[in-house]
């Protein structure tokens, strides 16, 4: 990877392509690209996406580019993460992609174990899990999950589909024949879209690893997406869960899913968005979902979303008490 370096090539010989879409994030740039470079894995190449940035993340990119024997940097005027990644992705030449924001990082090992796992097990696409890193350099590694091993798409779709599924973008390694550019949203009123894209993804598949294996740091920070409350608008959430049931039921599968994704209407209602109108037919439709055989907990949400501030009372309250107890603990 690094000019001059003769090791380049991985184990197994398949090339990996690093897909980076930056935005104004010019000071976290060189810790994301240096965990690249490191890598144990060296068949990489580094795409980076400057999309319109208005601060010097360009020449960051381009500067950092001149290090490296196969990196380079797209620069496009402002478009959205989904842009992006969609321009990384039509100049990738890997045989496998993962897609790294600007402000994350890779830890040393992680393509390595991916490219194993996929080689071995003939896999479409792998999902690992990721460590949460606070400003404060504390980190948040939550333990694994039940399940481990090769699934099918029925079963990824679901596990996106239920709200207890431990996510972020970084985690899903997945070979690049399997992306379409048609898969990137173009909607950019939604509060997000890496669900929705891998949705798309593992729609196509048919073999999906699941393992507990730790392959993306996401540092969470102010300038965070998810930490802007503009994505937590009602439009954006109507629209995302529009753009859903599009994805589902082109592949004809939207009857064998609806339940799934009502139940995930109602935690993104409850949870994440602070300007419910109840006078909107979205709301009215989630309303009359048939809530019987879902857990107690989605029960109890739809019957407080009859009171939008009664529910946010009880929604911050709660969030105030695990902010206490995790201070104690």
């Amino acid at each position: 990877m690094i000019k001059g370096d003769n090791a380049l090539i991985g184990s197994s010989g398949c090339k990996v392509s690093v897909i980076i879409p930056i935005y104004n994030l010019a000071q976290y740039l060189p810790r994301c690209f240096e965990s690249v470079i490191s890598q144990s894995y060296k068949n990489v190449e580094i795409i980076m996406v400057n999309d319109g940035s208005t601060d010097n993340s360009g020449e960051v990119a381009q500067s950092l580019a001149l290090t490296a024997s196969d990196a380079c940097v797209i620069n496009q005027a402002n478009q959205g993460p989904a842009a992006a990644r969609k321009a990384g992705l039509l100049k990738a030449t890997g045989d496998y992609v993962v897609f790294l924001d600007s402000d994350d990082t890779l830890p040393h090992d992680a393509i390595e174990v991916m490219v194993e796992k996929c080689e071995e097990h003939k896999l479409d696409a792998f999902y690992g899990l990721h460590c949460r890193v606070l400003d404060d350099g504390s980190r948040q590694c939550r333990g694994g999950r039940e399940k481990e091993g090769v699934i099918g798409s029925d079963e990824m779709v679901r596990n996106l589909l239920n709200p207890a599924f431990v996510y972020c973008a970084g985690m899903c390694f997945s070979r690049r024949d399997k992306w379409d550019a048609s898969m990137f949203c173009n909607n950019r009123e939604l509060p997000g879209e890496d669900i929705l894209t891998n949705l798309s993804l593992v729609l196509g598949c048919n073999r999906i690893g699941i393992y507990n294996k730790w392959v993306y740091n996401y540092f969470y920070t102010g300038n965070s997406l998810t930490s802007s409350r503009k994505y937590f608008k009602y439009c954006y959430w109507k629209n995302y869960y529009r753009e859903m049931r599009r994805i589902i039921d082109e592949q004809g599968k939207l009857p064998q899913f609806e339940k799934n994704v009502q139940l995930m209407e109602i935690d993104s209602l409850a949870f994440y968005v602070s300007d419910i109108n109840t006078s909107d037919q979205w709301y009215k439709n989630v309303m009359k979902t048939d809530v019987k055989g879902f857990p107690p907990k989605i029960r109890l949400l739809h019957v407080l979303l009859r009171c939008p501030k009664l529910l946010r009372a009880c929604v911050e309250t709660n969030r105030w008490m695990k902010k206490i107890l995790s201070r104690r603990g």
